[in-house]
């Protein structure tokens, strides 16, 4: 299989092996589906933070598996730096860099639970899927938008 869509669904119940979720460096307290992620496993992402051990710098992961409240058996928390310094080609890179990362983890079945970012053009979701199915390489891709746009 190799595909990208889009679909509209909540980020804990978005199919696939893994769901992942950005969080940032700047954001608390979080948002979007990092928060939700995080709710769903009883607060366990923000534990991390408060303890110091996870920060939301990019290229930070935090990958847990499921306590029975997702749809998919694998959680990826991805760092993702700043987020009023995110901008859509810095974004993609991280999109990039997660997929690449889960691909190298055995994962054939990823959902990405993306906001857009400022600046963006209307049809950025659909033109990331477009470039994320040229280099798909077997793998189904899953990709969720917030509808607010992030500032």
């Amino acid at each position: 299989m190799n595909s990208v869509r889009v679909v509209a669904q909540a980020p804990d119940r978005m199919p696939g092996e893994v769901v992942a979720g950005f969080f940032f460096e700047d954001q608390r307290p979080m948002d979007g589906a990092a928060a939700l992620l995080d709710w769903r496993l009883n607060g366990l992402l923000s534990r991390l933070l408060l303890d110091g051990s996870a920060t939301g710098r990019p290229g930070e992961y935090i990958l847990v598996s499921n306590n029975g409240k997702l749809q998919t058996p694998w959680i990826l928390f991805a760092g993702a730096g700043i987020l009023k310094n995110l901008a859509p080609f810095t974004y993609r890179g991280l999109i990039g860099s997660v997929i690449d990362d889960c691909r190298r983890a055995g994962f054939r079945q990823v959902s990405l639970c993306l906001i857009k970012p400022a600046g963006a053009a209307s049809d950025w979701v659909e033109q990331l899927a477009g470039e994320l199915a040229l280099g798909a390489d077997g793998m189904e891709i899953i990709l969720t938008l917030q509808a607010r746009v992030c500032a």
